[in-house]
């Protein structure tokens, strides 16, 4: 059984990341999204994000993935990825309600470890397409559609609910705490009106 375990394990190798989503952030870690009776995810998990690699060269296709991720709500997430991507890669995270972010330049998965933290600055992302808030860069909120820019047709959907006060673990509910309000509205009228969109090589 170790012997297996040991094939298992040099058969893949880890990414471990750093990222905070706007809607879940409370300017020092993040809240657990909530559904209609209380935690979505059991633990220290907040949310999932799905996680993909890209190739570095045009047309930047997707080279591995989507995986599901759980992020915790101290930021950090770690994906498992097959030990035969060896080349570099564009870090690409998407999560139900936020802007689909890359990351800044593509990252050399050579080792058997890799780790990347979203958080420390703009830059981190490609096209330092980022929002500071208490000193950490947190991805956008607020695509609730996810076609890559906040804008009305993300009010829409969020207006309609809140005007039902629809609970439940949605994309609609752009700050996670279970019920789509008027703090939803905020979120995305806000992004909207600086017309946050996803940036890509």
């Amino acid at each position: 059984t170790e012997d297996y375990n040991v094939n298992i394990l040099s058969l893949s190798k880890s990414l471990n990341l750093t990222v905070y989503l706007e809607g879940l952030f409370n300017g020092s870690t993040m809240n657990k999204a909530q559904n209609a009776t209380g935690n979505q995810f059991p633990g220290l998990v907040a949310d999932q994000i799905i996680v993909e690699l890209h190739n570095s060269t045009s047309p930047y296709a997707i080279a591995a993935g989507p995986y599901t991720v759980n992020v915790n709500t101290d930021g950090t997430a770690s994906a498992t990825i097959p030990a035969s991507f060896g080349a570099s890669y564009y870090i690409v995270l998407k999560h139900r309600n936020s802007i689909e972010t890359w990351n800044a330049t593509p990252l050399s998965f050579a080792g058997s470890t890799m780790s990347y933290n979203f958080s420390t600055a703009a830059e981190q992302a490609f096209g330092n397409n980022q929002k500071l808030i208490s000193g950490k860069y947190v991805i956008f909120g607020g695509d609730v559609n996810q076609d890559g820019i906040v804008d009305s047709g993300d009010m829409a959907p969020v207006d309609n609910l809140s005007g039902v006060a629809a609970t439940g673990y949605l994309p609609e509910d752009t700050n996670g705490d279970g019920l789509i309000d008027s703090g939803d509205m905020a979120s995305v009228d806000n992004n909207s009106s600086s017309a946050i969109a996803k940036i890509v090589p």
